[in-house]
């Protein structure tokens, strides 16, 4: 819908754009005549010399202009589906062929040919001109496109971004979630006074950690590191050994990016997707890999039958990578173990 208001509003500005050219092109020819077109005699033709200027300039450049913008749109026809080599060959027999038909037209309208050759190169430079004003109208429209575009990628990146923190923030304060945490804390309490205490601090650093990325398209990986170990040890003091976890080879004397909520969107994906019993331990990993520069998190699967998987998290996450890096995350799911892979992004 936008392309077809975009080709209409393009095709709106060419035709004044066409209407303003034809002038250009026709203001020569008048001072050419305009000592004939003073004599009474001449005058009907002198003007009529000019509408024929006018007309066969604006016919020209509105057919090269109809060309160019549903090439530009990429409207579908039978020029837009050849080959690059193909469309230039037929812009320049189109060119040459549309400049020869409306010359030898001129040229029997005009009663002066005394000299045919300068009248020839003269009207192919009026041509080339306007191809010339056409060809540069159709960079201005791309550019707005590519413009246009960019701030639309960053509008897009920034809804991502709003989403996947709602996301998180929904799954760390959704209910089940805060039951949970709550009735492990008000149990351990009296019977754990220490773990009680990991466990407040545990989800304070996750609701701080939220708050401060929220306007943060990066955040340091040992930043997104420690909230996701607060995050682990909050599910961990609910599962207990069923739930197992690593970090492995996550210290670097590098900075290394990551965007913000990545691996809080991996952990819960795996959490909420797997069966976790004493017989089926959950295993996540998380490990760095600098030649790689990724990120690599591993979980074993033991898939819950009654959780239809939609991956609504991972497209998420996928999306804000794309259009923030123009990377993706690689998803990998072998010998009963799902790996992705998340790029790391040098000092911006």
């Amino acid at each position: 819908m936008s392309v077809n208001l975009d080709y209409n509003k393009g095709m709106s500005l060419g035709w004044r754009l066409c209407f303003i050219l034809s002038l250009f092109a026709t203001i020569p020819r008048i001072i050419f005549i305009w000592d004939s077109v003073s004599v009474d005699s001449y005058f009907g033709a002198g003007i009529l010399d000019i509408v024929i200027q006018f007309v066969m300039s604006f016919e020209f450049a509105w057919i090269f202009l109809y060309v160019c913008l549903n090439y530009t749109y990429q409207i579908p026809s039978w020029f837009n589906d050849q080959k690059k080599y193909v469309q230039i060959g037929l812009m320049i027999v189109l060119f040459f062929a549309l400049n020869e038909i409306l010359f030898q037209l001129k040229l029997a309208l005009n009663r002066d040919n005394s000299d045919i050759l300068l009248f020839r190169v003269v009207y192919y430079l009026y041509h080339f001109l306007l191809l010339f004003a056409i060809f540069g109208y159709r960079n201005f429209l791309l550019a707005s496109q590519a413009y246009y575009r960019v701030g639309l990628e960053n509008e897009q990146l920034k809804r991502e971004q709003i989403k996947a923190q709602l996301e998180a923030l929904r799954n760390q304060l959704n209910p089940h979630f805060l039951f949970n945490a709550l009735n492990i804390l008000n149990i351990s309490i009296f019977t754990n006074p220490d773990l009680a205490q990991r466990i407040v601090l545990d989800l304070s650093d996750i609701l701080r950690y939220n708050l401060k990325v929220q306007n943060q398209s990066l955040v340091l990986l040992s930043d997104e590191l420690a909230a996701a170990k607060s995050y682990l040890d909050l599910y961990k003091a609910r599962f207990g050994e069923k739930l197992l976890f690593f970090f492995e080879d996550v210290t670097t004397t590098k900075q290394w990016f990551i965007i913000p909520l990545s691996l809080q969107i991996l952990i819960e994906n795996a959490i909420k997707h797997n069966v976790i019993t004493s017989n089926q331990v959950l295993f996540i990993e998380i490990k760095l890999n600098e030649a790689e520069k990724s990120l690599v998190v591993q979980n074993s699967v033991n898939k819950k039958l009654n959780v239809p998987g939609t991956g609504i998290g991972l497209r998420n996450l996928d999306k804000r990578y794309k259009i923030q890096t123009g990377q993706n995350p690689s998803h990998l799911e072998k010998d009963e173990q799902f790996t992705v892979k998340v790029p790391l992004i040098e000092a911006p």
